[in-house]
């Protein structure tokens, strides 16, 4: 028996990996909304076996990052009703996670995020991998200072999501989201929870109104 568990957890790991590096082709749209999802030619890309691939692609398919047409698997996108849904229920959970957070982040995590918000100046010198590298530094850093894991993984998640559906930048969204995580992280310095919360709802409703402008092709905000 003592035999088999290093085997085990290597079969767990390989797994693991497998399943984080898929997601994050998802996310990042190299593996966009309905692709074709080929076990053999991702087990060759990622350098692993057919196994720890087909057993990671289960899990996707099991929280609904693709889907099963046949016996073909396809990318599952996220659709304009779905991500005004997410964002509907973000506004709501990161900002209890923001009250949640106020008083309890350390001054050096703080300066350490602002720091990264006041970098970002120039919006065409930003690329959409950092940006979003910035935005999960704010979002999910107030997510875990408060605590809760369940809210933490539940945030990540739906950010996750959120992600899928707009890969590039929500357009009219650089300065005033910048503007916006700054007031965020005031609020929460200063141990204001109700202030907190009430700029976090108004960050999110702010993304979301800017994906039905978006839409609506009335982007000029």
């Amino acid at each position: 028996m003592s035999e088999s568990l290093p085997t085990s957890a290597n079969e767990q790991t390989l797994t693991q990996n497998a399943f984080d590096a898929l997601l994050t082709m998802i996310k990042v749209g190299t593996l966009p909304d309905g692709a074709v999802v080929n076990e053999r030619r991702l087990a060759h890309e990622l350098g692993l076996s057919r196994t720890p691939v087909r057993e990671a692609l289960g899990r996707l398919e099991g929280q609904n990052y693709i889907r099963r047409s046949g016996r073909t698997l396809l990318v599952n996108g996220v659709a304009l009703a779905e991500i005004l849904e997410i964002m509907s229920v973000r506004k709501l959970l990161e900002a209890d996670a923001a009250r949640s957070a106020a008083g309890k982040m350390s001054a050096a995590k703080l300066a350490g995020i602002r720091s990264q918000l006041v970098s970002m100046q120039d919006r065409d010198q930003v690329s959409p991998d950092h940006h979003w590298e910035v935005d999960d530094l704010v979002h999910l850093g107030i997510a875990e200072a408060g605590g809760n894991k369940l809210l933490r993984r539940l945030i990540g998640e739906l950010r996750t999501r959120t992600r899928m559906f707009g890969k590039e930048r929500i357009p009219g969204r650089f300065e005033p989201g910048r503007a916006e995580h700054l007031a965020i992280l005031d609020a929460i310095e200063a141990g204001d929870g109700e202030a907190a919360a009430n700029a976090m709802a108004a960050h999110i409703e702010g993304a979301r109104s800017a994906i039905i402008r978006s839409v609506t092709g009335d982007i000029s905000q």
